[in-house]
């Protein structure tokens, strides 16, 4: 459970306004995923934000990053995930947070400086069943 939430960023509140938000589709259901970035210290410099708003708008996740971050998540976190749904969900999430750190990091900005945090929030519905032949809805 720690992993997934410092992953997930430690202790944010979330904007009213978010910096990009996916609407995916996962097994079972869809997520909804948003980020946000804030500065975490003085040497969060001009260029740092331009490299994260960059990363972050135009964050793509491979099948490889996926899988990867599957893995990681049910292999090296002690998190027993409610359903392959939200797994899924959050293995898209901290891939975009992940291409965020690298590009800070090939820019100057290593994770253990930490001066930008990608946090993110995530909701996640299953499909809805279709009713039954007959069914009558409530009411």
């Amino acid at each position: 459970m720690v992993l997934l939430a410092c992953l997930s960023a430690c202790g944010f509140v979330r904007p009213d306004v978010v910096d990009r938000a996916d609407d995916i589709a996962v097994a079972g259901g869809s997520c909804r995923i948003e980020w946000w970035l804030s500065g975490l210290s003085d040497e969060a410099t001009d260029e740092a934000w331009s490299v994260a708003r960059a990363t972050l708008d135009d964050s793509t996740v491979s099948s490889a990053e996926f899988g990867s971050w599957a893995s990681t998540l049910t292999d090296l976190d002690d998190t027993e995930w409610s359903s392959r749904t939200e797994l899924e969900g959050a293995a898209h999430r901290e891939a975009v947070r992940a291409d965020v750190r690298t590009a800070l990091a090939d820019a100057g900005y290593p994770d253990e400086n930490h001066v930008i945090e990608t946090s993110s929030s995530m909701r996640c519905a299953p499909t809805p069943r279709p009713m039954p032949r007959g069914a009558q809805p409530f009411g």
